[in-house]
């Protein structure tokens, strides 16, 4: 490879995701870059323009910076299927160097909803981001049969979210368990902060709770089919974040299908409307899920035996000194009750602070931290003396 090309290479890597977007990015749904290429010919010169424009214009689209890193590992396979995405450009440059290589530049249209409606594309991205852990409880009635052993829905969903995109989910064993349990079903049901909470217990980050039903038509439709029986079903899902306690993202969906028998006909619904419902959760609980990597989880920490305020500088600058903490929040100290009260935000989940922070020694004067408790995004912690 010669001088020239050599430094092209970084400088495609430098200009990689600096986007110049010519227009309303809020109101456009064209997205408006420049291209660089080089080429032994002025068809090959363009094509390799088009391509760093096509990198330009997924970057637009892309959610955040894992995204970005995960995108840079498959660049050549998505940039390859979103090619199609290019409406239109124009050259604004087109040189010859000496060593015959041409050098063209290039300004290019490219289709937002085309990026993002690229499946194939975005696939790649979801299946190497960082993905939660994932536990699926779903009660089930399939035409007035509503036993806690129905698990069409839960099984489509789980065969979706593991076959597609390689999510790491709940043994469904433990999930079986609790769905024998009327008292921990209502209380899932009816609590989001217990549902997290349960999740949480048995190891999931996130938990996608919901309700399938399915039921035949009117008699005088089936008729109308020969025999076969006409069964409708709906799916209602919804995303809680086990970390947070919070709903991330609800959503539903319906369908139907056809079976001589009603039961089977009832399981081809539940099982088509149950994967329709989940595809329309994943991109929100995957956006939230690294955007709480990527920002840092706001914990919420309580520190006991802090009984000066020489010490509580200490625990402040301890703190700071841990891995992962990006951000320290002196919120409040009371000398009295020896409490020191702090906002933090963590990059990792609960389980990857406990280990970081538990008997991690103090920066200075000796001691060290442990934790003593945990609920949702508040912990407790007490300063151990040396």
């Amino acid at each position: 490879m010669g001088k020239k090309e050599t430094l092209f290479c970084g400088a495609i890597s430098i200009l990689l995701f600096c986007v110049f977007i010519y227009g309303d990015e809020e109101t456009n749904e064209d997205i408006f870059v420049e291209g660089i290429g080089y080429g032994s010919n002025e068809t090959e010169a363009v094509m390799a323009a088009k391509r760093n424009a096509v990198e330009k214009g997924i970057g637009v689209v892309l959610l955040n910076q894992t995204e970005i890193e995960n995108f840079q590992t498959k660049r050549d396979i998505v940039v390859s299927k979103t090619l199609a995405a290019v409406k239109s450009y124009e050259i604004t440059s087109n040189t010859k160097g000496s060593d015959g290589k041409y050098s063209i530049k290039i300004k290019a249209c490219m289709s937002r909803p085309t990026i993002i409606e690229d499946l194939d594309a975005f696939n790649i991205l979801l299946k190497s981001m960082v993905k939660p852990k994932v536990m699926v409880i779903i009660q089930e009635n399939n035409v007035g049969n509503e036993e806690p052993t129905n698990c069409t829905a839960q099984n489509s969903i789980i065969k979706f979210l593991k076959s597609s995109y390689e999510f790491e989910i709940v043994n469904p064993n433990i999930v079986a368990s609790i769905k024998t349990s009327p008292q921990k079903m209502a209380s899932l049901v009816g609590d989001v902060s217990n549902a997290a909470s349960i999740g949480a217990m048995h190891g999931a980050e996130v938990i996608i709770l919901g309700r399938a039903d399915s039921r035949r038509t009117a008699e005088n439709i089936s008729d109308n089919l020969g025999g076969m029986k006409s069964v409708q079903a709906d799916v209602m899902l919804k995303a809680i974040n086990c970390t947070t306690g919070k709903v991330i993202t609800s959503g539903s969906a319906h369908a139907a299908e056809v079976h001589i028998s009603p039961n089977i006909a009832g399981s081809m619904a539940i099982n088509l409307a149950s994967e329709k419902a989940v595809k329309d959760l994943l991109n929100l609980v995957i956006e939230d899920w690294n955007r709480q990597i990527n920002n840092g989880l706001p914990l919420i920490i309580t520190i006991n035996g802090v009984s000066s305020i020489r010490l509580k500088n200490i625990v402040v600058q301890t703190l700071k000194s841990i891995p992962g903490i990006v951000k320290v929040h002196d919120r409040a100290w009371n000398g009295e009750k020896k409490e020191l009260l702090v906002d933090i935000q963590f990059k990792g989940n609960t389980n990857e602070f406990y280990r970081r922070v538990d008997r991690y020694k103090m920066t200075s004067g000796g001691g060290s931290l442990a934790v003593t408790g945990q609920n949702g995004t508040k912990i407790s912690i007490v300063v151990q003396a040396k």
